[in-house]
């Protein structure tokens, strides 16, 4: 029996940055299209008419929405609700639209806005959320922060935020770890990050050195 050829779509904000989660994506959704040929494209909203950073196959189609939510980024607080509101609007409408028009076999979220409303869509897809990021980091909530308002506010979101990945298909985190993190849902699975190259010799461990990238925020 011949493998079946999904049609796969990921929502993303942005391919224009250095980013972690813009390099798996790609990664994967490169893979995905050359190995396997699935049907696979990616709506973004930002960075419309930016060169992608990372190389991506000619097989993967990318549709940018052009909602440009970084404007927020340069609003007052008070204009930036009504702003975000309008955009979010747009973005659910437009998001909505493609997915009817595609209807893909698999819709992955990487838990930005689109999480809001994504289970609501009901164009016969999967649905599948991808968090790259620890749970304590996740949206940068922080429970011992003094601000009762914003500690309100947090955990209101939270609780909101789990009963939308409880409707998920499944909910994808990077480790064990991770998952342990998320005793409220009983669809979680883990899906490590892929590696963009391959070691090509083992230390000796003669050395007294040992290096990380990463970062703390």
């Amino acid at each position: 029996m011949e493998d079946k050829r999904y049609k796969i779509v990921y929502l993303t904000p942005a391919l224009y940055m250095a980013g972690g989660v813009e390099r798996v994506l790609t990664l994967k959704a490169n893979y995905f299209a050359e190995h396997f040929g699935y049907d696979i494209t990616i709506i973004l909203t930002d960075g419309k008419d930016k060169p992608l950073f990372y190389p991506l196959s000619d097989k993967v189609k990318v549709i940018n929405l052009d909602i440009n939510f970084e404007e927020l980024w340069t609003c007052s607080f008070i204009k930036k609700i009504f702003v975000y509101l309008k955009k979010q609007r747009l973005y659910k409408k437009h998001v909505r639209e493609e997915l009817m028009r595609l209807r893909p076999d698999i819709t992955i979220s990487l838990l930005r806005r689109e999480i809001n409303f994504i289970n609501d869509i009901k164009d016969g897809s999967r649905k599948i959320g991808e968090l790259h990021v620890n749970r304590a980091n996740y949206r940068n909530f922080e429970e011992c922060d003094a601000n009762f308002i914003k500690n309100l506010f947090a955990k209101f979101w939270m609780r909101s935020l789990v009963g939308k990945l409880k409707r998920l298909d499944r909910f994808v985190v990077l480790t064990e770890e991770d998952k342990l993190a998320w005793p409220e849902l009983t669809n979680v699975c883990v899906i490590p990050d892929p590696l963009s190259f391959k070691a090509t010799q083992q230390s000796p461990l003669t050395a007294k050195r040992v290096i990380a990238v990463g970062r703390y925020v």
